[in-house]
């Protein structure tokens, strides 16, 4: 009896530590200089507006290859969505030409508030009426945060050059140096088309 035990207790050892392993390499650090790490979502995914009514279709990563992308991940909280709010204010007082560059703000669904999702949906939808243009996609299960390997309750920014390599990826609020330092990157990349 106790043999069995003991070989029950290490094969779910075993089955434990290769779980662990496999889930932590399903996630993807992201890297200056690095493509971005392949994102699919599929839960919710990217809002679109047919005929006035709300729709998603799955999104991926690799969809604005080709233009200089900003690409947004935030937890879908009000406190998160200020922490952006400098570079969201200066990518449109710099008025770049239209269709030169893609700006994704992805709310991670998983990390809302209690009770608060069908109004983080209606403010998602309410955005996409005021700026058509703009790529929102709803993440219902969190599949970003575990892939890209990001903070809980946090905002990250990546910043990705017309042929896929992240040229800045930062966590939580940029700076003023920061934010001159993406705008001075578009603007490089822009001139170059």
């Amino acid at each position: 009896m106790t043999n069995v035990s003991g070989q029950f207790l290490r094969w779910l050892l075993g089955a434990y530590l290769l779980l662990g392993f496999s889930t932590a390499q399903a996630g993807a650090a992201i890297a200056a200089g690095q493509p971005l790490p392949p994102l699919l979502i599929e839960e919710q995914g990217e809002l679109l507006l047919e005929d006035g009514r709300r729709q998603f279709r799955p999104w991926h990563s690799d969809s604005g290859l080709g233009q200089p992308q900003v690409i947004q991940y935030m937890a879908a909280r009000m406190s998160t969505s200020k922490l952006n709010e400098p570079l969201t204010d200066a990518l449109q007082a710099a008025a770049f030409p239209p269709d030169s560059l893609r700006v994704t703000t992805i709310l991670n669904l998983a990390d809302a508030a209690w009770g608060t999702r069908g109004f983080v949906l209606g403010e998602l939808e309410s955005n996409k009426k005021k700026h058509p243009q703009a790529v929102l996609v709803a993440d219902e299960s969190g599949a970003g945060l575990n892939r890209w390997q990001l903070a809980a309750k946090n905002s990250a920014i990546a910043v990705v050059a017309p042929d896929g390599a992240i040229a800045l990826f930062h966590e939580g609020p940029l700076d003023e140096a920061g934010i001159d330092r993406v705008l001075s990157m578009i603007h490089d990349w822009i001139d170059v088309q």
